[in-house]
């Protein structure tokens, strides 16, 4: 039997099991797929947590006081990530905009743009989804006292792809930075970046860089003269892809078990506790019997919840949903309403019925966004909610 059975292996879940396992405890984390991790940018917003408290229902009502415990945690996990609790450090997102951010990732800090009287951005030849031009002048309107100069970059290596017109994404490129040949390529840029400085206040943006993926690209960038700003990307994101390798890693490394690419079918009940989840895997099921579950299916991308025109069900326990009277919101950029649809939980994170308040299963907890009464984007909140309710389910398992 497992003390922990966490479904989901996203954010939410791989922090779960992570503090279950340096408690001593054995977790499997089942889950269908990666999560969004990988698609993401890699950093982590917690938004104004003391505003989003006074929000009648908002996670945060319940997890508040715990979001910078599990921020100081999460940095304990993920040193490759940077941040100062109430501090909103900023990153370049892919069109060269400026955004807030609490957690980044190593070499997303964009703070030395403030500061630069030349930004060069490097233009990576065939980079997808890149456009120079548009974060050229993006760059220019928000920092008006530095000149703005292009330094395009061909990479032997890719002549092939762009000989038949094939887009590289920014997953390979942070590859080919990794490889020797990509190194060496780093290396002599920055030598001729170096010899053509004018002033000691200049920076270079890299697209499709992420020091976070080499240690060896980390030396030489800590060598250089001038800072090096990397920029988010477009999904999928090489960076994503770092922090959910990293934190799968560290769960593994503290004797976690995971199985990826099975989903939990259904669990099974007795006398208000979850006793045994149903993995179908090639073709069989599979039955796991675990003393507490962590529900951290995602929510509406992660198929933890899904619509018909009839119904709105979570897929795994069948638990009753909180579902908001108004499903949307005419503008496209406005808050959308169905976005607070999720399982009502009591201050231990166990579901709860959402007309009496009745704990519904007392050995279940429910995180990220699987939780109702939020928006992650509205509230910018999406990292720190998922990070704490992970960390304080991983503390009760």
């Amino acid at each position: 039997m497992w003390d922990g059975l966490v479904i989901g292996g996203g954010i939410a879940g791989l922090m779960a099991g992570i503090r279950a396992q340096e408690r001593g405890k054995r977790v499997l984390i089942v889950s269908v797929g990666t999560g969004s991790l990988a698609f993401a940018s890699g950093v982590l917003d917690f938004g104004r947590v003391e505003l989003l408290r006074q929000e009648e229902k908002h996670p945060y009502v319940l997890l508040g006081e715990t979001a910078e415990k599990a921020f100081s945690y999460f940095l304990q996990c993920c040193p490759s990530h940077h941040g100062v609790w109430g501090r909103t450090g900023m990153a370049l997102t892919p069109l060269g905009t400026l955004r807030a951010a609490d957690l980044l990732p190593e070499g997303l800090d964009a703070s030395p743009l403030t500061h630069a009287n030349r930004i060069v951005l490097v233009v990576p030849e065939g980079l997808k989804d890149f456009f120079p031009e548009v974060v050229k002048a993006n760059l220019q309107k928000q920092f008006i006292s530095s000149t703005i100069q292009l330094k395009r970059l061909r990479i032997e290596e890719f002549v092939d792809w762009q000989a038949v017109g094939k887009p590289i994404p920014d997953t390979v490129y942070a590859k080919f930075w990794c490889s020797e040949q990509g190194r060496e390529t780093l290396k002599n840029l920055i030598g001729e970046m170096t010899r053509k400085m004018v002033s000691d206040s200049e920076t270079l943006v890299f697209p499709g860089l992420h020091v976070a993926a080499c240690p060896e690209v980390e030396k030489i960038l800590a060598q250089a003269p001038l800072p090096v700003v990397e920029m988010t990307s477009f999904p999928p994101s090489a960076a994503g892809q770092v922090l959910y390798d990293r934190l799968r890693g560290r769960f593994k490394a503290l004797g976690g078990e995971l199985l990826i690419g099975s989903g939990v079918e259904r669990v099974e009940v007795e006398s208000g506790q979850a006793r045994r989840a149903i993995v179908k895997s090639k073709g069989k099921e599979i039955s796991f019997t675990a003393k507490a579950f962590v529900l951290a299916t995602g929510g509406f991308f992660g198929r933890g919840i899904v619509a018909s025109s009839t119904e709105v069900r979570e897929t795994v326990f069948g638990l009753p949903l909180y579902v908001p009277p108004e499903w949307s919101e005419s503008s496209f950029l406005g808050a959308q309403p169905y976005a607070y649809t999720g399982v009502e939980v009591d201050h231990s994170l166990r579901p709860c019925d959402p007309v009496t308040g009745k704990v519904l299963l007392e050995n279940v907890f429910v995180v990220g966004r699987m939780l109702a009464h939020w928006d992650p984007w509205v509230g910018h909140c999406g990292g720190g909610v998922s990070l704490t309710s992970g960390f304080l389910a991983g503390g009760l398992l």
